[in-house]
C-alpha cells in the first residue's frame, strides 16, 4: 500500500531563490542594462542551498537556467505526506494525488495537462525543460507550468466535491472556459473514471504501473539523493503529515533518521550539510522536538542517539554548538528514564 503522495512545492531558501530567479528572468527582458544586483542575490541564495557555485565558470544566463530548472524539478517532485493506510478521503489530498499524475504524464490526467498546454501551443515536456524562457503572456515558462497544475487542481477540486461522478466532469467542464467543450468533458469523463478506480481500491495507486518520469531530466547517484533529501526530508508537508500519525508517526520519523546515518555509514550518500539540515530539522526545531516529546519520547530520544552517533564518525564535522545542544537534549531526555528504572528497582526490593 503506498502512502498519500504530492509534489513538493517550494518552501524556505528554495522559494526564495526561485523567486530571485524569476525576478532575473523578468529583468533580463525589461532593464536588461541592470542586473549585477539581483545576480548577487541570485548566487547567495544559491550558497544558502548548498548548489554549487558554477557561475564562474558557466555563462551567467545558462547557471540561472540550470538552476531554475533543477528549482522546479525539486517543487514537482513526488514526496510523501502520511503514512500508508486505507484510500484517501475526499480533500486537499486527493486534488493533490490526481495532480502529481497529471505532472507524470500518467493516464487521463495527464492528456489533461496536455490538452491545456497544446490549447496554447506548448508541450508540458517544453515548459519543465526551459522554464527560464519568457511567453508571449510576460510569464516564465516555470510560471506558466504552475499556472495548467492550478487550472486541473480547479477542476479536480469540483469532481472530488461529487465524489467524481459523471455529473461531476460535466459540472467541472461547465465551469471551466474552454474553447473545446466536447474534447474537455470527454477527457474529465475518463479522468473521473480512474480516480473512482484509484480511490475505491484499497491502495491509491497499482504496483504494477510505474511512474513515467517524461518530465524528470536524468541525475547522477549523488545528484538523486540531493534532490530527494532537499524535496522530502526538509519539507515541512512531509513532517506535518507524518505528524498526524501521533506516536506512530514519530516512531517513523525517528527510524527514517536513523536509517538516513545508517545507510550512509555504508554508502557515504550524504553531505555534512545534510546531517545539520536533520539536526536542525527534526531534533533541534522546537515544533517537532515539542511533539516528539509529546508523542513518544523514545522515538525523540532514538532520534537524538543517531545524530549523536553520526557527529563521532568522520563523515559529519558538526560544530561544537550543535553537538552540545544534541548532548544536552539526549541526557534531558535519559533523566526521566533514569528516574523511573529507580523507581522500579525501589518497587522490586521493597517487594
Amino acid at each position: 500500500m503506498q502512502p498519500p503522495m504530492r509534489m513538493a512545492g517550494s518552501f524556505g531558501d528554495i522559494a526564495e531563490l526561485e523567486y530571485m530567479l524569476t525576478a532575473y528572468f523578468h529583468l533580463r527582458v525589461i532593464e536588461p542594462w541592470d542586473l549585477e544586483t539581483i545576480k548577487a542575490k541570485v548566487r547567495k541564495c544559491a550558497a544558502a542551498c548548498h548548489f554549487s557555485d558554477d557561475s564562474e565558470e558557466w555563462e551567467f544566463d545558462a547557471y540561472a537556467a540550470m538552476l531554475y530548472r533543477t528549482v522546479c524539478e525539486l517543487k514537482h517532485s513526488p514526496i510523501r505526506t502520511g503514512l500508508a493506510e486505507g484510500p484517501l478521503p475526499a480533500g486537499e489530498a486527493r486534488v493533490e494525488y490526481l495532480a502529481l499524475l497529471a505532472h507524470e504524464g500518467y493516464g487521463a490526467s495527464g492528456e489533461l495537462l496536455r490538452f491545456f498546454a497544446d490549447a496554447e501551443g506548448y508541450t508540458p515536456e517544453e515548459l519543465c525543460e526551459h522554464p527560464g524562457l519568457m511567453t508571449e503572456a510576460g510569464q516564465t515558462c516555470g510560471q506558466f507550468y504552475d499556472a495548467l497544475l492550478d487550472r486541473l487542481r480547479a477542476l479536480f477540486a469540483v469532481m472530488d466535491a461529487e465524489d467524481y461522478s459523471r455529473a461531476s466532469a460535466y459540472t467541472a467542464a461547465k465551469n471551466d472556459a474552454c474553447e473545446n467543450r466536447a474534447a474537455l468533458t470527454d477527457l474529465l469523463l475518463r479522468v473521473a473514471a480512474e480516480a473512482t478506480e484509484y480511490f475505491a481500491a484499497e491502495r491509491m495507486f497499482s504496483a504494477r504501473c510505474e511512474w513515467p518520469r517524461r518530465m524528470r531530466t536524468s541525475f547522477d547517484d549523488a545528484e538523486e539523493i540531493r534532490r530527494r533529501f532537499r524535496s522530502e526530508a526538509m519539507n515541512p508537508l512531509f513532517i506535518e503529515g507524518v505528524a498526524v500519525h501521533g506516536r506512530r508517526g514519530a516512531m517513523a520519523l525517528a527510524a527514517y533518521v536513523a536509517r538516513s546515518c545508517q545507510w550512509d555509514a555504508l554508502c557515504h550518500g550524504l553531505d555534512g550539510w545534510m546531517y545539520e539540515a536533520l539536526a536542525r530539522t527534526y531534533a533541534l526545531h522546537p515544533a517537532v522536538q515539542r511533539w516528539l516529546r509529546e508523542s513518544c519520547p523514545g522515538a525523540l530520544r532514538h532520534l537524538t542517539g543517531s545524530l549523536i552517533a553520526a557527529t563521532r564518525g568522520s563523515r559529519w564535522r558538526a560544530s561544537l554548538k550543535t553537538r552540545t545542544e544534541l548532548s544536552w537534549l539526549y541526557r534531558s531526555l535519559e533523566q526521566p528514564k533514569r528516574i523511573r528504572r529507580e523507581r522500579a528497582k525501589a518497587n522490586r526490593e521493597q517487594a
